[in-house]
C-alpha cells in the first residue's frame, strides 16, 4: 500500500463538486424554499439532485474524518487543535466577516428590494441586526466548517481513546468491517439520529438545536475516522465488495426513486421535507452504500499521484469558502433574464465554478498569513512541502 492515499484527495474533490453543483440547483428545486428562489424551478432537476441529496454531505464528513485521522500520526492533544484552529476556526470566522455578507446583500436586495450598496449594508446593517434570518448576520454554508470544527474539539478525547494500541472498541470494529457485517454500520448514525429527532426535530444548522443531525454527521466524521485508522486491514476488503456496494445502493436508489421521490407526499413513505424513520432508513443505508462504493472503486483505481491533483486539492478550501456567495450573485443577475429553470440553472453552475475557480487561484497567491484566512498553508510551509496538500493522510493503522 502506497504511504500516500491519493483516492481520498479525490474523493474529498467529488465530494465539494457535488456540492457546488447542488447548490447551484437549489433555487430551481420546487420542493425548497432558498436564499433567492426562482419562479421557475423544474421537476426533472429535483428528481435528479434526489440522488446525491441523499449521500452528498454524510460522505463530506465521513472523508473530513479520514483526514483527520492523519492528524493523530504524530504530536500531542494541544498541537492538533491548535491545527485544526488555525484550519477551520480562523477561516470560518474570517468568511462570516467577510465572504457571507455579500451572500445576504443580494438576497435583501432581491427579495426586499434593499437599495444601499454593499459597502453600506455591511458597515451599517449585517453586524447590528440580529442573526439570520430575521437579522443578516450568518455563518451561511460556512456553518459545515463550524460543525467541523466543534466535531474535532468534541470528539478528540474519544478519538484518541480508540487510537490507542489494542483498544478493543477499534478492535470489534476492525472485525466487524472486515466482513458483510460493514454494512451494518449505516444503523449508528440512524439510531442516533432517530432517537434524538424528538428533541430536535428539524435540520437547522444551527449548532445549538439541530442535535439529531449532527449526532448523524458525527457518525459519519467518526465512521471516516476508523475506516483510516484501520486502513491497512480494512481497505482490500472494501474494494473487493465495491460491486456489491454498488449493487445495495444501485437498489436502494431504485426503491426511493419507486416509493418516495416519484410519488406525491400523501402516497409515498417520506421526503427531504417529511422525512419519515423509514425515508430516514432509506437514505440511510444509501448513503453508506454510496461511501463504501466511492472509497472502494477510488482507492482500486484511482489511487496514483498527480500534480494536478495536489493543486487542485489545496485550492478546493477556497472555493468552497467563497462558492455559495459567487452562486447568489449569478441567480440575481441571472435570474431577472426569465430563461428557463434548466437553462438558468446551468449559467449558474458555470458562473459559480469558473469564478470560484479563479478566486481560489488568487487566494493561493496570497503571501504568508493572509493565506490562513482561505484556509491555506502559508507560503513558507508549500515551497517545503510542495506535493503535500490537506486534507490526504497516510497509512498508519
Amino acid at each position: 500500500m502506497k504511504d500516500r492515499l491519493y483516492y481520498v484527495d479525490r474523493l474529498r474533490i467529488f465530494a465539494f463538486a457535488i456540492l457546488l453543483v447542488y447548490h447551484s440547483s437549489a433555487a430551481f428545486l420546487p420542493d425548497m424554499k432558498w436564499l433567492i428562489q426562482s419562479e421557475r424551478t423544474s421537476e426533472t432537476l429535483s428528481l435528479i439532485v434526489d440522488f446525491p441529496r441523499a449521500w452528498r454531505l454524510a460522505l463530506l464528513f465521513f472523508v473530513s474524518g479520514m483526514g483527520v485521522s492523519f492528524s493523530f500520526g504524530s504530536g500531542d492533544g494541544i498541537s492538533f487543535l491548535r491545527k485544526r484552529t488555525v484550519r477551520l476556526l480562523v477561516p470560518l470566522l474570517f468568511a462570516m466577516a467577510v465572504i457571507v455578507v455579500p451572500q445576504v446583500w443580494y438576497e435583501r436586495m432581491y427579495e426586499n428590494g434593499y437599495e444601499g450598496s454593499l459597502i453600506d449594508f455591511w458597515l451599517t446593517r449585517y453586524f447590528t441586526e440580529g442573526r439570520y434570518p430575521k437579522g443578516n448576520f450568518t455563518w451561511a454554508h460556512m456553518w459545515f466548517v463550524a460543525y467541523l470544527f466543534v466535531m474535532s474539539v468534541g470528539c478528540y478525547p474519544l478519538f484518541r481513546y480508540l487510537a490507542q494500541p489494542g483498544n478493543k472498541l477499534a478492535m470489534w470494529f476492525e472485525r466487524m468491517s472486515r466482513t458483510n457485517l460493514i454494512y451494518l454500520f449505516f444503523l449508528l448514525p440512524l439510531v442516533l439520529n432517530l432517537a434524538l429527532s424528538p428533541l430536535f426535530p428539524r435540520l437547522t444548522t444551527a449548532l445549538y438545536n439541530d442535535g439529531a443531525w449532527f449526532a448523524a454527521w458525527a457518525s459519519w466524521f467518526g465512521l471516516g475516522f476508523l475506516i483510516a485508522r484501520h486502513h491497512r486491514s480494512l481497505i482490500e476488503g472494501i474494494i473487493a465488495r465495491r460491486y456489491l456496494s454498488a449493487a445495495i445502493a444501485l437498489a436502494t436508489t431504485v426503491l426511493l426513486y419507486r416509493y418516495a421521490w416519484t410519488l406525491p407526499r400523501e402516497q409515498s413513505i417520506g421526503s427531504y421535507a417529511d422525512d419519515t424513520p423509514l425515508f430516514k432508513t432509506g437514505i440511510f443505508l444509501l448513503a453508506w452504500t454510496m461511501i463504501l462504493t466511492l472509497v472502494g472503486f477510488a482507492a482500486g483505481h484511482f489511487n496514483q499521484p498527480s500534480g494536478r491533483l495536489a493543486a487542485l486539492n489545496r485550492l478546493i478550501f477556497p472555493l468552497y469558502i467563497v462558492h455559495q456567495t459567487v452562486t447568489l450573485a449569478a441567480l440575481y443577475y441571472v435570474l431577472p433574464l426569465e430563461l428557463s429553470a434548466i437553462a438558468s440553472f446551468l449559467m449558474v453552475t458555470a458562473a459559480t465554478v469558473l469564478l470560484s475557480i479563479l478566486f481560489a487561484v488568487a487566494v493561493d497567491l496570497l503571501p504568508g498569513p493572509w493565506r490562513l484566512l482561505f484556509g491555506l498553508a502559508d507560503s513558507g510551509e508549500r515551497r517545503r512541502a510542495p506535493a503535500r496538500s490537506s486534507g490526504t493522510i497516510r497509512n498508519r493503522a
